[in-house]
């Protein structure tokens, strides 16, 4: 057994400690939980069973041991990640670079990126699944830019990456092969010149289930990123979205690594603008339609 959030922990190390009060238990109910402490305090009503208190502390006493036994792991991975070498690839030839994986609307902006892109400012995420240890400035070193400023994509994407391709894309020629390698491209069957079935192709690809794993994590993500997951997903339900958001991160993670440029969040302003002025003139039309009609709040 292994609770990870801070008000469980401590409520089950005052239970073994000998405390049985539930009004009591309930103080150690953090500020941030929903539930009132009347609440909690009804959950933990009980006959205090000696046998029942035996199987929970063993089975705390277990959870701590794991903890442990994977703190261990994580401290000698990292080890063997600070053995590994920087990055030396040389980047490909200073030049405009087209962001070809933003895919943007039609009418929309073409933007461009360059090698001149100011540093980004750092995005604070965190997550309890991360391992321990300074581990985004080990894969900033490893990879040559901080693949971590990437909406959706934290320490385990990256560590994923590392141990599966390393830090050298070189064997793929561009984006498309190396979303072909990871089978998030479409694989239409034709016949005589026919599609006959749309469909991504299976694989057990590490990499290509991480990926698929972070772009599920955008549904409440702020960035345009994440407002064009949401809109995916409302159109073509929450498979093909996920399947369509990891193939455009795969493509952003190729140029990053391959042209050795940071993430700027601001590249995608422009498209974020355009998205608000869509949802606005939807707005307006779908109050045209009821018989009303939006006027902006005073400043």
């Amino acid at each position: 057994m292994i609770l990870s959030g801070q008000t469980g922990q401590a409520i089950i190390e005052a239970i073994l400690n000998g405390e049985r009060e539930p009004l009591r238990l309930a103080k150690y109910r953090n500020k941030r939980i929903k539930a009132s402490e009347e609440t909690i305090a009804k959950s933990l009503v009980g006959d205090w069973r000696r046998e029942h208190l035996f199987v929970l502390r063993v089975a705390w006493q277990n959870g701590k041991h794991v903890q442990e036994q994977i703190k261990k792991c994580d401290q000698e991975l990292m080890e063997y990640a600070r053995q590994l070498e920087a990055s030396t690839v040389v980047a490909k030839p200073s030049r405009s670079i087209r962001i070809v994986c933003l895919n943007p609307e039609p009418g929309a902006p073409k933007l461009i990126a360059t090698t001149a892109v100011p540093p980004p400012k750092p995005r604070r995420k965190t997550s309890k699944n991360e391992p321990d240890g300074p581990w985004r400035e080990e894969l900033h070193r490893f990879f040559g830019v901080d693949l971590t400023l990437i909406p959706s994509i934290g320490v385990l994407s990256g560590i994923t990456l590392m141990t599966e391709l390393g830090n050298d894309l070189s064997a793929f020629k561009n984006s498309h092969h190396f979303s072909s390698w990871l089978c998030l491209c479409p694989d239409n069957e034709t016949s005589a010149s026919k599609v006959l079935h749309r469909s991504t192709r299976r694989s057990q690809n590490r990499l290509r289930q991480a990926l698929r794993m972070a772009a599920s994590s955008l549904h409440h993500d702020k960035s345009y990123l994440g407002d064009k997951y949401r809109r995916l997903r409302a159109k073509l339900g929450a498979p093909k979205a996920i399947t369509a958001m990891a193939h455009q991160l795969a493509r952003i993670i190729w140029h990053m690594l391959t042209y050795r440029v940071p993430f700027d969040i601001g590249i995608f302003a422009a498209l974020e603008k355009a998205n608000q002025i869509r949802h606005l003139n939807n707005l307006h039309a779908k109050a045209r339609q009821m018989g009303y009609q939006l006027t902006p709040l005073p400043a």
